[in-house]
Order: C-alpha cells, then structure tokens, then sequence
C-alpha cells in the first residue's frame, strides 16, 4: 500500500494486481502497462460509478467490486482469480496528447 509516489506509471507497470480505488487516471495507466486490477468505486460517487465504470467495461479493463457489499473472503477470491491474469485490453489509440492540445490549441 502507498500513498504518494514520484513515479506512478513505473510503480504500477511492475505491478502483479492492481487494487484501485476507481479513477480513470490509475485505471488507464494499468490497462497501458497490461497490468490486472480490480477497482473498488467510492458509493456514492457518480463518476467513478457511471463515467469510469463504463469506459472500463467498453474497453473490457478490469472487475468492479462494491466494498460496502462485498466479504473479504470474496475480495480474497477475486484477487487470487486475477493474479497470474494476462489482460486483452482492446488497444488504446496513440496520440490522444497531440489530439487534446490541438483541440485546445483552437480554441485558444
């Protein structure tokens, strides 16, 4: 368990599982290195509940799991599922940077 980190994407590359709490950017950074994880959203929080949960499951990324519902013998089972896994995220597109900074540069 950590807290903060200088470098996540190295951290999370070398990673056997991941245990997220269900943001967008430590998801995106573990479907980047092919790394498995499983994401535990916060209850009540709409995008990491709607938003983040449906852009992990179009790009088939990870399992979800409600901590306020869910034993810790079933936390225990998913994560021995998941270790060892070899993940088929679907490709993630490059030049996602340059498009943004285009887009925002147009505006500018």
């Amino acid at each position: 368990m950590r807290g903060h980190v200088d470098d996540p994407p190295r951290l999370l590359a070398a990673c056997d599982l991941g245990l997220i709490q269900g943001g967008l950017s430590t998801g995106m950074e573990l479907v980047a290195a092919g790394r498995p994880f499983i994401a535990f959203p916060l209850g009540h929080h709409f995008e990491q509940n709607i938003h983040v949960r449906h852009r992990f499951e179009r790009d088939e990324a990870t399992r979800f799991m409600d901590l306020a519902r869910v034993s810790p013998e079933e936390i225990a089972a998913a994560i021995c599922r998941e270790l060892g896994r070899r993940p088929d995220y679907l490709p993630i597109e490059p030049g996602g940077v340059q498009r943004a900074a285009s887009i925002i540069g147009e505006l500018l």
